[in-house]
């Protein structure tokens, strides 16, 4: 299943703004490019809280691409990652100091594991689903 969830290109600032889902490896990933503030969270929650509902295998959201990541944006993650199945995990992807330095600040990685790469979050994210599983 792959889509563009949103697209929003009248951004004043001239930049782009789009989330797309896909599926690797039964695990969701919604990857999100541009700014994540004001304007644009109603389109991450859009995508990620459905997303959430039925991850079963976990949830990345990977933010390689974002170039602004607000405290509104961070709120979201917090609460898409308390909406996902007691068995299911999330990760972020991020490898910028534009994201990665206010996760860090906030302390929401040591709610969510952050990876560099999205294929280390998806293994994290299905092992820890197997671990609460029994499976291991």
């Amino acid at each position: 299943m792959t889509g563009n969830l949103g697209r929003m290109s009248d951004d004043p600032t001239g930049g782009q703004f789009e989330i797309v889902s896909d599926v690797h490896d039964a695990t969701t990933v919604i990857t999100v490019r541009g700014e994540l503030d004001l304007d644009t969270i109603p389109h991450l929650s859009a995508a990620a809280f459905p997303a959430a509902d039925a991850a079963e295998r976990g949830l990345v959201v990977d933010m390689t691409d974002v170039s602004f990541l607000s405290s509104s944006a961070i709120t979201v993650l917090v609460r898409v990652s308390d909406r996902l199945p007691e068995s299911s995990r999330m990760a972020l992807v991020a490898v910028d100091g534009v994201v990665v330095r206010p996760v860090q600040l906030s302390g929401i990685d040591r709610v969510m594991a952050t990876f560099t790469t999205v294929p280390e979050a998806v293994a994290h994210v299905q092992s820890s689903a197997v671990d609460s599983e029994g499976g291991r």
